[in-house]
């Protein structure tokens, strides 16, 4: 048995896999919480720190840019150095960052911290993304791509409890604290992730065939794992980034690009301004704001485990992402059409959060490490994650100036983005559900 001849990701799942899957949607998880954490501690930052429009925008926005640089630098190094080091280092930085918040004394400080922590999670996502897809069993590889998505949902609302709990016991003013929880759930990654080896799909791509096999060896059997190891002089130089640039993977890198970047234009700043929103368009309620974005949250949680569980593998990612973003469309549409009906209102916002963070995410996840080889994985993934964080860029610090001048009609503007989406989705998205990393090599890159 070689390297060459082994397929990876077939077989059954097993505990190793498992345990090395969890460690990787682990820092998903980390990523939700983060940015609601943010959104509740906003309800603290504002009156103490007053920042105008503009200024809120840029705390908003300064983490997705730090995604958006993070995935872009890092992804060529996941692609050179390994899917290791990089899963390692970048919860090692979120943890340094995270800790930062408590000496924030202006709104600059804590913007810099802001993208540090971005950046931090936007390394993450290549590594991450790969070493899932790349060790586990294709018939369950869907599964476990998307609850990277649930699990972001988690964090957000864990992120909630505690900001909850926190604001309850000691008031707003304590947002600095509800800021540096982020690193709890970091400095447990680190130790969980310590003994991850590096992806078999990686050190075959790189030469190290037995080195490859050993890695397999120890997510299926449970053996001694192999040490990591930079890449020794005379082993395969990653694939060149041109390759990335000719048909048929062009077609998948301007789908997913349109795809991820629609996806988090509208949905990274409704989410992040939803208590904000809410509490201009029905209450002016803190804790009602709150209450309504867990509650919206849990909805996704669960449409988001069902999508997993039964969906994703069953009826496919193309489904889910056509069926999600239409239905994104209609609800923003709803909002603007029903502005000053309260229930109309919340009823459509908790629609859009739902199938937004529970449905079309779920197929961004799945589709971004299967949709490309091996040797350019790292950089697909880190080049798209860059413009769909640099989507978020733009959807924060727009919507606060935009809902300020055109209130109600910012969201029929969203609604039109979403049917952009769905027709550029229809036109060139594949369907990949079933298939192993090799026959996807054979099918869609042929």
């Amino acid at each position: 048995m070689t390297s060459e001849t082994v397929e990876f990701d077939t077989g059954r799942m097993t505990r190793g896999q498992r345990r090395i899957a969890l460690t990787a949607i682990g820092g998903y998880y980390v990523d939700g919480y983060d940015l609601l954490v943010l959104s509740g501690a906003l309800l603290g930052i504002k009156p103490e720190l007053s920042p105008d429009p503009g200024l809120l925008g840029l705390v908003g926005a300064s983490a997705f840019v730090g995604m958006a640089l993070g995935s872009v630098l890092t992804g060529p190094l996941t692609d050179r150095l390994g899917r290791r080091p990089v899963f390692f280092a970048s919860m090692a930085v979120f943890v340094l960052a995270s800790l930062g918040f408590l000496l924030v004394n202006d709104v600059w400080q804590l913007i810099a911290l802001r993208f540090f922590v971005g950046f931090a999670i936007g390394a993450d996502m290549p590594a991450s993304a790969a070493l899932i897809a790349e060790f586990i069993p294709s018939r369950r590889r869907g599964t476990f791509t998307g609850l990277g998505g649930v699990a972001w949902m988690l964090g957000a609302l864990t992120a909630i409890a505690v900001t909850l709990l926190i604001f309850t016991l000691a008031g707003a003013e304590h947002w600095r604290w509800v800021m540096a929880t982020g690193a709890i759930a970091a400095v447990l990654l680190l130790f969980l992730r310590r003994r991850t080896p590096e992806s078999p799909y990686w050190l075959r791509a790189h030469g190290r065939h037995e080195e490859a096999l050993a890695a397999w060896r120890y997510a299926t059997s449970g053996e001694i794992p192999p040490e990591a190891a930079p890449a020794a002089p005379g082993t395969r130089q990653p694939a060149p980034l041109r390759l990335l640039f000719r048909k048929p993977l062009v077609i998948m890198m301007v789908m997913l690009c349109v795809y991820w970047g629609c996806n988090n234009l509208y949905g990274s700043a409704i989410l992040l301004y939803q208590p904000s929103l809410i509490s201009r368009i029905v209450t002016p309620s803190t804790f009602t704001a709150l209450l309504f974005t867990a509650a919206t949250t849990t909805l996704a949680v669960i449409l988001g485990l069902v999508v997993c569980l039964w969906v994703i593998e069953s009826i496919g990612r193309r489904f889910i992402a056509l069926t999600g973003t239409a239905i994104a469309a209609v609800c923003t549409f709803l909002i603007w059409a029903g502005f000053g009906t309260s229930w109309l209102v919340l009823v459509a916002f908790a629609i859009t959060i739902a199938v937004i963070n529970g449905g079309t995410s779920l197929a961004f996840y799945s589709w971004a490490p299967e949709l490309f080889p091996a040797s350019v994985r790292g950089r697909a993934i880190g080049i798209v994650n860059m413009v769909g964080k640099a989507g978020s860029v733009v959807g924060t610090l727009a919507l606060p100036s935009m809902f300020e001048a055109l209130g109600a009609v910012s969201f029929l503007v969203i609604a039109g983005l979403a049917v952009l989406n769905v027709a550029v989705t229809y036109r060139l998205a594949p369907e990949t559900r079933g298939l192993t990393l090799r026959q996807l090599e054979e099918r869609v890159y042929a």
